[in-house]
């Protein structure tokens, strides 16, 4: 990642949201780190050190300039039932997904980090692994010098909104010895600040081509 002397910014789409939030937290308490733009569809709640932001429509982000960037990270997401109907997760999980990565390429962008999910297919037939892997395969085209893909299991941290799938997640992680192996380890529930730091440390190093990071590397490169 560029330093601020450089002035190409780190741009996070999400922020707003579990993971993105997380990882915000974390580059603004880098000393030293590069500048910030948090890309988000509605006002940050005051954080401190402030990130610069950019609120923008994520269905028209063609209309909008961002700084020059050279690296982006997403984690934009929705779920089937906030969403209200599958057009509208779509919207979300795949068009705005897409549409920030064409922001960040023409922002100069090289480097994409994308939240995606454990299971993402494009010719799956669940239908939220289906958009997640449509999601990949169009940020695959977008022909980024690295592009990499990380596929958490179910997310655990706090939110706004309930969801009983995690909630759950949460309960079984107490009493189930994830750290054993076999068939159960792959799923693994994963605290939303674990990819946080699982993505900072792919940014750190060289990424060339596609890297797909699946929920058990999540797990060792947080640790």
């Amino acid at each position: 990642m560029t330093d601020r002397a450089g002035r190409a910014a780190v741009l996070v789409a999400g922020a707003t949201g579990l993971v993105g939030g997380a990882l915000l937290r974390r580059l603004l308490a880098t000393p030293g780190g590069p500048r910030v733009v948090a890309v988000v569809r509605r006002p940050l709640e005051p954080v401190s050190p402030r990130p610069d932001v950019v609120v923008a429509d994520f269905a028209r982000l063609e209309r909008v300039d961002l700084p020059r960037a050279g690296t982006a990270f997403c984690a934009l997401g929705t779920t089937m039932a906030k969403a209200g109907s599958p057009e509208a997760f779509r919207a979300v999980d795949l068009d705005a997904v897409v549409g920030f990565a064409r922001a960040a390429r023409r922002a100069g962008a090289t480097r994409f980090l994308g939240v995606s999910a454990l299971g993402a297919d494009p010719r799956s037939r669940v239908f939220y692994n289906r958009v997640k892997g449509e999601a990949e395969e169009a940020l695959r085209a977008l022909g980024f010098e690295g592009l990499a893909l990380v596929r958490p299991s179910l997310l655990l941290g706090e939110r706004p909104e309930t969801r009983p799938a995690e909630r759950a997640a949460a309960a079984v992680t107490r009493i189930v010895p994830w750290g054993l192996a076999g068939p159960l380890a792959k799923w693994r529930p994963v605290p939303a600040d674990a990819v946080a730091a699982a993505l900072l440390a792919i940014a750190g190093q060289p990424l060339r081509g596609v890297r797909v990071v699946e929920n058990d590397e999540i797990h060792r490169l947080a640790s």
